[in-house]
């Protein structure tokens, strides 16, 4: 029976810190939006602004993830990170304010990015040389695993027990996911006496770095930047204020968290599905393929006034399926714009970009609530974000060429 390769075990490490600081400390957190706003009698706006200090500490934390990775190592890093998620949770269960709230959604944003997308990253370069896209997929649905698996006993919990205890419940499994990460990763193949990953027959094949595209420049590069800026704010916000989106159109709150775990199951799918379209057709025509089903699902969004649930289970699947764009995509941008030697540099200005995009855009989705009484106005809003981002980064890659399909070995194939 053939040996199981080590960089599978750090994949599923992976899973397990994607599942904590993405899932269960941004996607599934939208199941709680509704009754923080309930039980505290916040405006919309005051719960967009819990979001917005989030926001502005994930900026922090991009612009401090890849340095924080060389001072501790990756390994203590996305521990501390998890540390950091359960730390947020208890602050949460204790707060009777909205500075309190805007505490601990602060100490959230740390530990999304410390052992967010960045560090998940740099482990599968580092223990990857082959399969890379779909390994970071499958790493990935940590976070739709978790939007599938917290709702529901979530709102068993704040419906039975309150929000402190969903909250310190919640903690209290978030310190023991800590001590399992620990255990699973390493830093690097070295240190656990193995090479990186490598399909069968390539074993002994030197590695080719990826060169940036010859058409690369600065104006494609800000481009690029403009892209990954639209995108933050449509899907990051877009995720977290579904939970609300549907509550305020008169869902009810099952059907809401079930159509939240819903979507995140389709989002594992739409992980591996994207991962494996890198791998095999590339980042240029990957790219219509997430970003198509993302403009369609706010398109669906828009009619939850209807209240129809076809409509809506049909806007979770493609939302779903599209929310790759904003979870993986940059990973793929960088290696296909800027290369192997630029890679890390890259994807840390194009997650930076990401996360103040919903820095500045954060409280839009409440006021336009405040102002017209739905959610819907926002859910527009997005569309049109994602469709011109669309626009922006199909040019770059068609001016530089960028994202052929790739050959074996990693690197992409030669311009057509």
């Amino acid at each position: 029976m053939p040996r199981i390769h080590r960089a599978w075990a750090i994949c599923a490490g992976g899973v397990l810190m994607l599942f904590t600081t993405v899932g269960l400390g941004a996607n599934a957190f939208s199941v709680y939006q509704p009754y923080i706003i309930a039980y505290n009698n916040f405006t919309n706006a005051q719960g967009s602004w819990i979001i917005t200090v989030r926001s502005l500490f994930i900026l922090i934390g991009m612009m401090t993830a890849a340095w924080a990775c060389r001072r501790l190592g990756l390994r203590r890093a996305v521990t501390l990170s998890v540390l950091l998620i359960a730390l947020s949770h208890l602050i949460f269960g204790l707060a009777e304010t909205f500075p309190v709230y805007c505490l601990a959604a602060a100490v959230t944003g740390i530990g999304y990015c410390w052992g967010g997308m960045i560090p998940l990253s740099l482990l599968i370069d580092r223990w990857f040389q082959d399969r890379q896209a779909f390994a970071l997929g499958l790493a990935a649905t940590g976070s739709g695993l978790a939007t599938i698996a917290a709702p529901a006993p979530l709102t068993f919990l704040l419906e039975r027990f309150g929000l402190r205890a969903a909250f310190w419940t919640e903690s209290a499994c978030l310190l023991l996911i800590a001590l399992v990460v620990w255990v699973v990763l390493r830093d690097t193949p070295e240190e656990a006496g193995t090479a990186p990953y490598r399909l069968a027959g390539h074993t002994s094949a030197p590695h080719e770095a990826r060169p940036a595209p010859a058409g690369m420049n600065r104006l494609c590069w800000y481009t690029a930047l403009a892209a990954s800026f639209l995108m933050g704010p449509a899907t990051s916000l877009g995720l977290s204020n579904l939970a609300v989106l549907y509550s305020t159109a008169g869902f009810d709150p099952a059907v809401t968290s079930g159509l939240i775990s819903f979507m995140g199951l389709c989002l594992i799918g739409g992980k591996l599905i994207y991962g494996q379209l890198v791998d095999r057709l590339g980042g240029r025509r990957s790219n219509y393929a997430v970003y198509g089903a993302m403009i369609l699902s706010f398109l669906l969004c828009c009619l939850a006034h209807t209240g129809s649930i076809p409509a809506a289970v049909a806007a979770m699947a493609l939302f779903g399926l599209g929310l790759p764009v904003s979870c993986m995509s940059q990973s793929v941008w960088a290696k296909d714009l800027l290369g192997d030697a630029g890679f890390a540099h890259g994807l840390k200005w194009l997650q930076s970009l990401f996360a103040l995009g919903i820095l500045l855009f954060g409280p839009v989705p409440g006021m336009l609530a405040d102002a017209f009484g739905s959610y819907e106005p926002a859910y527009a809003l997005f569309f049109l974000m994602t469709a011109v981002s669309l626009l922006l980064m199909g040019w770059v890659y068609a001016r530089t060429g960028a994202g052929a399909p790739p050959r074996p070995g990693g690197k992409p194939a030669s311009r057509p």
